[in-house]
């Protein structure tokens, strides 16, 4: 068992792909996932289940899917993964309102050729 975090891509912007964070709860719990969590209306949420974050991915995207007729990607981060982005923030000592911070997290690795083109 692993401590994950979901993060539900295009969900609660605008007027389309609306999702109550009490039906994600309940979707990620019929998945069979445990002590799941969700975090405002963001469309994250925290769970404990069995699998690589690729396989709990696609069991997401495809009951929401199947569930709520919603075609919504899901990036799987493990919570040691959040953790060592945390401890890694080069901005820590200067940075300190968390909620004017943000990370982002990429699905695939960027392209080489097209990050030393930007260095």
């Amino acid at each position: 068992m692993g401590r994950y975090v979901a993060l539900l891509r295009g969900i609660n912007v605008g007027r389309n792909k609306k999702i109550a964070m009490a039906d994600l709860r309940e979707l990620l719990t019929g998945l069979g996932y445990t002590d799941v969590r969700t975090h405002l209306q963001s469309g994250n949420a925290l769970f404990t289940a069995t699998g690589t974050p690729a396989k709990l991915s696609k069991q997401i995207e495809a009951a929401i899917q199947d569930e709520l007729g919603m075609d919504v990607r899901c990036l799987i981060r493990s919570a040691k993964e959040i953790r060592a982005v945390i401890d890694a923030n080069p901005l820590a000592d200067v940075a300190t309102n968390g909620s004017r911070f943000l990370a982002l997290f990429l699905s695939t690795a960027p392209d080489p050729k097209l990050l030393k083109q930007h260095n």
